[in-house]
C-alpha cells in the first residue's frame, strides 16, 4: 500500500510538472524540412515497390494495380488541395477492376477468397494513399500544381477527379 502512495505521487508530481512546462503558451510551429526531388523519388518508388509486390501475392495484374494506385493518389489529392473533388461513381466504377481477372471475367471465387481479397487491396490503397500524403506533405504547393496539370490534361483513362469548375 505505501509502495502504491509513493508510486501515485511521483506520477502525479511528474504529471504537474510536464503541465507546468507545456503552460508557458503554445508550442513553435514546427516547420517541415525542404525534401528534394531525388528523396521524394526514391520514397515513391519505395512504397510502390511494396505495393505492388503485396498487390501480386493479392492476385492483381499489372493493370489492376495500376488502377488502385491511381485511385490513391488522385484521392490524396482531393483531400490536400483545394479545388479538387473525387467522382464518387466513377471511383467505385473504377475500383470494381479488383472483382475480374486479368482478361475481363469476373472471378470465380468463395466469398471468403474475396473478402481476402477486397482486404489485401484496401490495405495497398492505404500504402499508395499514404505515401502521396507525405509526398505531398513535403511540398504541397508542387504537389498540387502538378495535379492540376494531371486534371487539365484529358489523356489520363483513369481520371476520376472532377473538371475544374470554370465561371
Amino acid at each position: 500500500m505505501k509502495m502504491q502512495r509513493i508510486l501515485g505521487g511521483s506520477i502525479s508530481i511528474a504529471a504537474i510538472a510536464l503541465v507546468a512546462g507545456c503552460s508557458e503558451g503554445p508550442a513553435p510551429q514546427a516547420q517541415a524540412a525542404p525534401t528534394d526531388h531525388d528523396t521524394l523519388v526514391h520514397m515513391d518508388l519505395t512504397v510502390a515497390k511494396a505495393y505492388n509486390s503485396a498487390m501480386e501475392k493479392a492476385g492483381l495484374d499489372e493493370g489492376q494495380r495500376n488502377v488502385v494506385q491511381a485511385m490513391a493518389h488522385q484521392q490524396a489529392v482531393a483531400v490536400t488541395c483545394a479545388g479538387f473533388k473525387v467522382n464518387t461513381k466513377r471511383f467505385e466504377d473504377e475500383m470494381n477492376v479488383i472483382y475480374y481477372d486479368d482478361k475481363g471475367k469476373m472471378l470465380e471465387v468463395d466469398s471468403e477468397a474475396l473478402h481476402l481479397r477486397e482486404r489485401q487491396v484496401m490495405m495497398g490503397f492505404g500504402m499508395m494513399f499514404g505515401a502521396q500524403l507525405a509526398i505531398a506533405a513535403s511540398d504541397e504547393q508542387a504537389f498540387c500544381e502538378h495535379a492540376d496539370v494531371e486534371r487539365n490534361a484529358g489523356d489520363a483513362k483513369h481520371l476520376i477527379l472532377e473538371p475544374r469548375k470554370t465561371g
